[in-house]
């Protein structure tokens, strides 16, 4: 014999249903923080910190919440540049509500 009322009827679909919202929102709680952590500026190597502050402060002198990606290129180290360092700046220009688009900014 099994449970009575284990996942039959109405009530215990509701009550699974109910469980699996708590254990899916937990989930996403734990997870969060892994996807979604901006990277320290201060871990970055001294280049790239550079790049971002030409960046921000070309944003800033020209009052513009957008750059180009030829303001991106001006700015970056004359180096291959990885992909994290890449994303970390797009994260830390995000951070200051600075966006790049293609074209004119």
């Amino acid at each position: 014999m099994g449970k009575q009322g284990a996942g039959k009827g109405r009530g215990g679909d509701d009550a699974h249903a109910r469980r699996q919202a708590i254990i899916d929102g937990l989930l996403a709680d734990a997870l969060r923080p892994v996807f979604h952590r901006p990277p320290s500026q201060d871990a970055l190597p001294p280049d790239i910190r550079r790049a971002i502050d030409q960046l921000l402060a070309k944003a800033e002198a020209q009052r513009s919440r957008c750059l180009t990606y030829d303001d991106l290129e001006e700015a970056l180290p004359p180096r291959d540049v990885s992909a994290e360092d890449l994303e970390a700046i797009f994260w830390i220009l995000a951070e200051h509500g600075i966006e790049v688009e293609d074209g004119e900014a």
